[in-house]
């Protein structure tokens, strides 16, 4: 059977020994390893796609240490554990802006494994937001991740949690306010079926160097778990920091190039 695409990420699977590993320089070669081949249309380019996916063997069991590599315009994903053949694949991809796309092959034996990524591009929704800075916080941004809650659903794994999707970035103005264009997540083909069950989570960071102060909490009437909730529209919304967050929620994720 061909392997599917539905219209519609580097980061770690939350699960022990998947994780995702981005080369770049050199375009991706496949070899007698590769599972599963993603071509990326320009503009957009591998590196700029984020892929959450799972392999299962004969028997259903997962698998648990794949890898993949992103060449300039091809997401290679191969295994690289020997004596495991894998049986079927699901993926789930996205780049910064643009339609989810998933991916299915029930059977790899009989499939091309050769999918496409071609970015179907959302409108944007206004987020007006505003944070206590840190003392001598200046030139700070706010970093908005996608958390998919859906994910589970979509690979068959109850309460699953795979690590969020880099979505965009906003200049932190003195007084704290920030104005951030986000994807209509609600646009999106597969919200109505699928990708509903979503939150986004903020972050607080330094401008020059790029590392996490601390993890930004939503007001509780539109939250889920301190992230916001995606929604068509949203008011100004009034963050706080989180506690003791920002390395519980960064351990373990590799940020794309």
């Amino acid at each position: 059977m061909p392997a599917v695409a539905r219209g519609f990420l580097f980061f770690v699977l939350a699960l022990p020994g998947i994780y995702l590993a981005a080369q770049t320089g050199t375009t991706a070669q496949p070899n007698e390893d590769t599972v599963f081949t993603i071509s990326v249309a320009p503009p957009t380019t591998a590196k700029d796609v984020q892929v959450r996916y799972f392999l299962t063997d004969q028997s259903g069991v997962r698998w648990s240490s794949t890898a993949a590599a992103a060449g300039s315009d091809k997401v290679v994903i191969h295994t690289d554990t020997a004596g495991k053949t894998p049986k079927t694949f699901n993926a789930i991809a996205y780049a910064p802006g643009c339609q989810f796309v998933t991916f299915t092959a029930e059977d790899l034996a009989s499939s091309t494994r050769q999918g496409d990524f071609q970015c179907q591009k959302l409108p944007t929704v206004e987020l007006r937001g505003k944070v206590a800075l840190p003392a001598g916080g200046q030139q700070m941004q706010v970093e908005a991740m996608y958390v998919a809650r859906w994910a589970g659903k979509f690979f068959s794994v109850p309460g699953l949690s795979i690590s969020p999707l880099a979505v965009t970035k906003a200049t932190v103005d003195s007084d704290g306010s920030f104005l951030m264009d986000l994807p209509d997540f609600t646009n999106d083909p597969l919200w109505s079926s699928l990708s509903s069950d979503a939150t986004l989570m903020f972050f607080l960071t330094d401008q020059a160097t790029g590392h996490r102060v601390a993890g930004l909490k939503a007001p509780a009437a539109l939250s889920r778990g301190g992230n916001l909730k995606v929604a068509a529209t949203y008011p100004e919304v009034a963050f706080t920091v989180r506690q003791n967050q920002t390395a519980k929620a960064t351990k373990g994720t590799q940020h794309p190039q």
